[in-house]
């Protein structure tokens, strides 16, 4: 679920990797910023509010690099809930041993186990 906006006609902030212009992944380090093929390496950002499209544009103007957001896909950054399979922030899902569960589906079955 993506972070919603106070303002109703706003969508939803999207998470995104950066990208060059031969397909590598904006990355950090202790040295620095630098582009690399390991996605799971790469930084993550929020594409409104770390605004994404004025960076690039100021990159693209100052330096003549083009760079694209990627969006990050979202099985990457939420949890599914193994009984209903709908998609949640990790933290409000549990493990009860066996499956991941949301707050609904863990409810019913608790419900049914204390009967």
């Amino acid at each position: 679920m993506p972070e919603h906006s106070d303002k109703s006609n706003e969508s939803p902030d999207i998470r995104v990797f950066i990208r060059d212009a031969h397909g590598r992944y904006l990355a950090q380090d202790a040295n620095g910023l630098f582009f690399t093929e390991d996605r799971f390496v790469a930084i993550v950002l929020n594409y409104q509010g770390d605004h994404v499209p004025k960076q690039i544009e100021a990159i693209r103007q100052a330096h003549g690099i083009e760079l694209v957001a990627d969006p990050v896909p979202l099985e990457e950054i939420y949890e599914m809930c193994d009984q209903c399979r709908e998609l949640f922030i990790p933290f409000m899902t549990f493990f009860d041993g066996k499956r991941f569960l949301c707050p609904d589906c863990g409810k019913r079955g608790a419900t049914r186990s204390a009967h």
